[in-house]
């Protein structure tokens, strides 16, 4: 099993055109922006409120990404823009079926404590490491 400092993941790198699309495919888009507003609906640092769930919808843009490849597919760490100076850390998961029955699954934000409270916002300078969550 792969923990944060033993694990199959690849550099980090800036995204392909394919690897942009795919990662910001309606489900996968709204899978992870509707988990990010889900545990932060009663945030005392981010206050988000249903207009701001539109806001991340637009203003997503996959800026990062590394690879871990899996004997049931492939991982996809993401780093991706939600606002000015806000980013998410995402986990979605590619099995290994062939294109045209290929799924590409939302599986989790990378979620830290700051301020005291649990939190799946990133600077755009916080970088991308690995997670299992």
């Amino acid at each position: 099993m792969s923990s944060a400092t033993i694990n199959d993941m690849g550099p980090v790198h800036d995204p392909s055109a394919h690897e942009a699309e795919v990662l910001s495919t309606h489900l996968v888009k709204h899978a992870a922006i509707h988990a990010l507003h889900q545990k932060h609906k009663e945030s005392k640092v981010h206050h988000f409120t249903d207009a701001h769930l539109n806001d991340h919808i637009s203003a997503w843009k996959v800026i990062k990404v590394a690879e871990e490849k899996v004997a049931y597919g492939v991982n996809y760490f993401a780093k991706v823009q939600i606002g000015a100076d806000k980013s998410i850390h995402i986990r979605v998961h590619h099995n290994k079926a062939p294109e045209a029955q290929a799924v590409w699954d939302f599986y989790s934000l990378h979620e830290t404590v700051k301020h005291n409270e649990a939190t799946c916002i990133w600077s755009l300078d916080e970088p991308l490491t690995y997670f299992n969550a």
